[in-house]
């Protein structure tokens, strides 16, 4: 199961983050323009773009909420690519892959998981600190 992240795509392919300003049951929605960045795999806000309104019942009826992109480092990004090219280039000047392709991908996967199993970590460890904190008496 995916998880749905803040973004919403309208039915003409842009895309939204809605407004926290807005009104419980208001008839519109406050919308502000985001762009994606492909070598993070994050949603920034377009600062070139103006807000828009949409009315409430055409934003249920046609905006689908875009799912959640796994956390990349662009670091990791770039070296998987030159790895690629790397073994593109091997292949094609020896007529075959090398011996340890298969290995190198996989270690290659292995690697972009990383932001990920440390935003995991971040965020578990922040959780157990505001248990402690809170079963220690202490509020933030």
């Amino acid at each position: 199961m995916t998880s749905a992240s803040d973004v919403w795509r309208s039915p003409d392919g842009e895309h939204f983050r809605r407004s926290w300003n807005e009104e419980y049951d208001s008839p519109v929605v406050g919308l502000r323009p985001v762009v994606y960045d492909p070598d993070t795999g994050q949603w920034s806000s377009d600062q070139n773009a103006l807000p828009v309104e949409v009315g409430a019942d055409l934003f249920e009826a046609t905006y689908m909420q875009v799912p959640l992109e796994r956390l990349r480092d662009p670091r990791i990004t770039r070296l998987t690519g030159l790895v690629h090219e790397l073994l593109a280039d091997y292949e094609r000047s020896t007529g075959g892959p090398p011996a340890d392709a298969d290995a190198i991908r996989v270690a290659l996967g292995d690697v972009a998981e990383i932001p990920e199993e440390a935003r995991k970590h971040r965020h578990g460890a922040a959780r157990s600190a505001a248990r402690q904190g809170f079963h220690q008496g202490r509020r933030r």
